[in-house]
């Protein structure tokens, strides 16, 4: 299903930012045509006519010039080091079929998509493999195809397949599946092999060497257990070592392309991004419209629901037990599985202890929505661990009666349907990757058509869709009799001479001021529209000019809401845009509005400005 997916949805074809090597992915590849195509790793002087050919992303997102003159890199070399066999593929189909070997034409793109695909496919395999351990082919089963088609872990294994996810979920099933292995039978290929899948995964994101928890404690729920598996590591320091070794090694490589392009040791890329750990935004994340893990994902409720000590109501049927002739496990490893209350060993308590830390590092991040991303992209690679107590809910349930078992299967049905359709409504429909707030995502949900309209929601971030009363008007103006000219512009005007105007040579129209109407309460309605134009748009949101409404109290900002009419206004064209706000619940005591131009080439004006109050 995930490689039809792709294929039918061949995003590697696709031009611009809308290609597979765009955007973040572009970012991380960069290394390899820097390398192995133009020798240019120090000044990567091809990129200016990548960007120019290909236009992935904006060159500020790639990397950035420091003080020797050289360019580092934004992101770290670990997805390089993942993509580089595909690499590989691409750059000898290109030269064998005539496509330009510049490391960005088809062959590259469809190379390094469809080995995303494959990576996340042989990661399920690696999932697989290890809850066969402790739980029966059909839970198994049941769980591998609720993460893989019922969570973001499905964007982000076909569509978005290229980006860091789908490894790193790759990454940690594998580790998890040594890490049983392991302390089943240590050996020192075992270490090795679980320290190179701490040292890649550290190398595509530092804070991923939180990995090394697993291995570490898995299956430690005591203090008995923590000296047992201290003494464990003592007796098997060699492996200890092997692994840390071969983490460090890969972490090298790192430190090395720093070392060798700015003469320093480490160089911290992302600028003023960074972390909040005494700050972190947990309702953000779990919660929130914008990217709430629990909001577009909910099916992974179940799996935190697996952590508790769930009792089933009948006993499993005795072939429940029985272990597929075709896994890699004894008979003498089935300890009740079926009746998760008798589940041992599945290291629930080392599983609960990664989630919690993983998952603060995850609020801490000051950028907490991770940009344009399906969800929380950010909780995907957690997923293989996560799926160990999704498969005790999944057996708990099954051994319940009606209805309260036909009740959780419709919930987790819904929970695919909900997953499958709004990723759906990400590719092809409404959806807003970076933006999403409350209004407008009640305003598209269930649609697949996009309307422009809608959009404006982004700004505005609440709407009154009710009949309106008591409508009185508080400002109308169309800045003929106005003085002060400065902010204004006669080159368009909707109506007479005079308009607001904000341009890359003048930032700010001048002001609207307006007092706070004495019988304006908190919470009431407030409608703020006019006429707006503008000879030519921008298309890059955080540029587009916007009309600005600020509640103040002595000159300071209370609120401020802003809409950007370039979502639905064609070049050369007026067009009536309004929204409407609510009266903010902190006291103010006046309203300004301005046009203001937040770094577009493009100017906007505004004219025959209107402000309404009115009631539910």
């Amino acid at each position: 299903m995930l490689l039809l997916v792709v294929l039918a949805f061949p995003r590697y074809t696709r031009p611009g930012t809308e290609a597979t090597l765009a955007w973040d992915v572009s970012g991380y590849y960069l290394y390899l045509p820097a390398i192995f195509i133009y020798n240019d790793l120090e000044k990567v002087a091809f990129l200016p006519g990548i960007l120019e050919k290909y236009q992935p992303s904006f060159a500020q997102d790639q990397a950035f010039p420091i003080e020797n003159g050289n360019q580092v890199m934004k992101y770290s070399a670990g997805m390089a080091v993942l993509y580089l066999p595909f690499f590989a593929i691409g750059n000898a189909i290109a030269k064998l079929t005539g496509y330009p070997a510049d490391g960005f034409s088809l062959p590259y793109q469809a190379a390094i998509h469809l080995g995303g695909v494959l990576v996340a496919i042989l990661g399920l395999w690696f999932l697989r493999k290890s809850l066969l351990r402790y739980f029966p082919d059909r839970t198994v089963g049941w769980v591998l195809l609720l993460v893989a088609i019922g969570t973001n872990f499905f964007n982000y294994a076909t569509f978005d397949a290229a980006n860091a996810h789908a490894w790193l979920f790759c990454l940690m099933a594998l580790l998890t599946y040594l890490t049983i292995r392991y302390h089943e039978q240590p050996n020192l290929k075992k270490a090795i092999g679980i320290g190179t899948c701490i040292g890649l995964a550290a190398l595509v994101r530092p804070t991923e060497i939180l990995y090394a928890i697993i291995p570490l404690l898995w299956g430690v729920g005591s203090v008995a257990a923590l000296r047992q598996r201290i003494a464990f590591f003592k007796n098997n320091f060699a492996h200890l070592l092997a692994a840390g070794a071969m983490t460090a090694a890969i972490g090298f490589i790192q430190l090395a392309y720093w070392k060798h392009v700015s003469g320093h040791w480490f160089v911290y890329s992302y600028g003023d991004q960074g972390f909040s750990f005494l700050h972190p935004h947990f309702v953000d994340v779990f919660f929130s419209y914008r990217k709430g893990w629990l909001v577009y994902t909910p099916l992974m409720v179940f799996a935190l629901i697996g952590f508790l000590p769930l009792t089933p109501k009948e006993e499993p049927k005795p072939d429940s037990a029985v272990p597929n002739p075709s896994d890699d496990r004894g008979s003498d490893e089935i300890q009740s599985v079926g009746s998760p209350s008798g589940v041992r060993g599945w290291g629930q308590s080392t599983i609960l202890l990664f989630f919690l830390l993983n998952t603060w590092v995850v609020c801490a991040w000051d950028i907490w929505w991770y940009g344009g991303a399906f969800g929380q992209r950010a909780m995907v690679q957690s997923y293989p661990l996560l799926a160990f107590p999704l498969a005790v809910f999944v057996a708990w349930q099954s051994t319940i009666r009606n209805p309260q078992s036909a009740i959780l299967k419709l919930l987790l049905t819904g929970c695919i349907a909900l997953n499958l359709f709004q990723t759906y409504q990400a590719h092809w429909g409404p959806w807003e990757a970076d933006a999403m707030n409350k209004a407008y995502y009640r305003r598209i949900f269930g649609k697949v058509k996009n309307d422009p309209w809608d959009r404006l929601l982004l700004d505005s971030k609440e709407a009154y869709t009710g009949e309106r009363r008591n409508v009185k008007s508080l400002y109308a103006g169309d800045f003929e009799t106005v003085a002060d000219t400065v902010g204004l512009s006669r080159a368009n005007a909707h109506s007479g001479t005079w308009a607001l105007a904000a341009s890359p040579a003048v930032e700010y129209s001048q002001n609207i001021n307006l007092p706070r109407p004495a019988d304006l309460e908190a919470g009431d309605w407030l409608h703020i529209g006019g006429w707006f134009y503008g000879e030519q748009l921008e298309y890059d949101s955080w540029r587009m000019p916007q009309l600005v409404v600020r509640f103040e109290k002595a000159g300071q900002s209370v609120r401020e809401r802003a809409l950007r009419p370039f979502r639905v206004i064609q070049p050369g064209q007026w067009l009536e845009v309004g929204m409407d706000i609510r009266a903010p619940h902190k006291d103010f005591d006046a309203i300004k509005i301005f046009v203001w131009n937040a770094g577009s080439r493009a100017g906007m004006w505004a004219d025959d400005v209107r402000v309404e109050a009115f009631e539910e």
